[in-house]
């Protein structure tokens, strides 16, 4: 499951912060059956993997454009600063 509120196992989710000048957030998870921080801990590993999923396809499309199409002189960069 790649969500954590997907999960067949998940009752409930939620997260808050506690005051926009700390750096923590509160979450929340109620479960069924699995122990919460193991469900947790699983949605967040699915989520590392499709972000480096997404990061390789994104790297690959920038890859194929520059090779099919090279950067060429934009007539602004031969241009007089007056």
């Amino acid at each position: 499951m790649s969500c954590l509120f997907c999960s067949p196992q998940v009752i409930f989710c939620g997260y808050s912060i506690p005051h926009p000048s700390d750096s923590r957030v509160n979450v929340r998870v109620q479960t069924t059956e699995k122990v919460a921080r193991d469900v947790l801990k699983d949605a967040c590993q699915h989520l590392m993997l499709r972000c480096q999923h997404i990061r390789g396809t994104f790297d690959k499309a920038v890859d194929d454009s520059r090779t099919k199409n090279p950067p060429d002189d934009h007539p602004s960069q031969n241009m007089d600063p007056d």
